[in-house]
């Protein structure tokens, strides 16, 4: 949960502003000069212009090649970066290759990362990827934690990473500290640091914490099943119309539910520094979390008919719910993929809920 929690207020950061939305089914191509912040979603997107202003992507594959001047957040299958970001990018994604520039910045939530020998991020680097390869240049520090890390390039700052497996190439220097929690230390050879190592030997998860871990999720399992059948009982038809949409418009229902839940958070903020105004922020920040959590019965109600559909079982809608939380939170273990679903799984459902309101 604590990863989840980080990638919210990872998108909880990115500032509310006017801005132009962009919306298609299959291939989104930017071209032109546009002045302004855009939120685009599409199955595959590319921007081959230039934006003077923010940037908000949710896609299949999101390809950058030209200019953005302000900051990139970006929530894909497949990221593509090279071009030139004028400030911060935050990506979530199953693969991210950066081969431009970043000029600030960059955190990132990824499956497998590549920062070829011509990226570099020109501020600091923040990382949970399962695989991260740093082959250029980072100006920087360098934190996180990660499957697999690999370093070939320059770290203009401190190096913090918490990872099972470090591999430092021939030409990876590190300017600062570097400090390191792993399975293993490894040989560092002299020269490759410019100040102290230091190694932690990371400790691994005993049987009682294994067994606590599970109780958690077995935990969460049901109250999140209890929630849903409550959920159907009172309101079935509308539950399940809304789950039925899941798959009709993801990308934009994404863009929806992520700016339904910053303007929230912002407005909830407001309140929060007056006096008569904090019960009320009290009240609107219980609903977020309330609906962060249980937005994903929608979701898995439609992964569950998906599912059965597949093997040509037509179950009762429960046995749907039931089987689709089951394997939704399963997914969700998974290091980094699992948040990203987490993610996904949250604000699509709200965006269906935001247009099924409104029809």
């Amino acid at each position: 949960m604590l990863l989840e929690l980080i990638l919210i207020i990872f998108i909880l950061s990115y500032p509310a502003s006017a801005f132009t939305i962009i919306e298609g089914k299959d291939t989104i191509i930017i071209d032109n000069e546009i002045h302004d912040d855009i939120y685009v979603a599409g199955n595959n997107i590319i921007i081959i212009g230039t934006v003077y202003g923010d940037v908000v992507a949710a896609g299949g594959t999101v390809d950058i090649r030209g200019n953005i001047t302000q900051d990139l957040i970006v929530a894909a299958g497949d990221v593509i970066i090279t071009g030139n970001i004028g400030d911060d990018v935050r990506v979530a994604s199953g693969k991210l290759t950066i081969s431009g520039d970043v000029h600030d910045d960059l955190v990132l939530f990824a499956g497998d990362t590549i920062i070829s020998s011509t990226g570099a991020v020109g501020g600091d680097l923040t990382s949970m990827s399962s695989k991260l390869n740093i082959l250029g240049d980072v100006n920087g520090n360098v934190t996180g934690s990660g499957g697999e890390v690999t370093f070939g390039g320059m770290v203009g700052g401190n190096v913090d990473l918490t990872t099972e497996k470090l591999v430092l190439l021939p030409d990876a220097h590190i300017n600062g500290n570097f400090k390191y929690q792993s399975p293993a230390s490894i040989h560092v050879p002299a020269g490759t640091v410019g100040k102290e190592v230091q190694f932690l030997e990371k400790q691994y998860y005993t049987e009682r914490n294994s067994s606590f871990s599970f109780m958690w999720w077995f935990i969460g399992y049901l109250s999140l099943v209890l929630i849903g059948l409550l959920a159907m009982s009172i309101w079935p038809e509308q539950i399940s119309n809304i789950a039925s949409k899941t798959p009709e418009s993801p990308g934009k229902s994404f863009l929806i539910g992520l700016a339904i839940f910053i303007a929230s958070g912002i407005i909830a903020s407001f309140l929060l520094i007056t006096l008569i105004g904090i019960p009320l922020s009290m009240i609107l920040i219980a609903l977020i979390l309330l609906g962060l959590y249980t937005a994903r019965i929608f979701t898995a109600l439609w992964l569950g008919k998906y599912l059965f559909t597949k093997i040509d079982k037509k179950p009762k809608t429960w046995i749907y719910l039931v089987f689709g939380i089951f394997v939704l939170l399963l997914v969700g273990e998974i290091p980094v993929i699992g948040s990203l679903v987490y993610i996904v799984a949250t604000f699509i459902p709200i965006g269906n809920i935001y247009y099924a309101v409104r029809e």
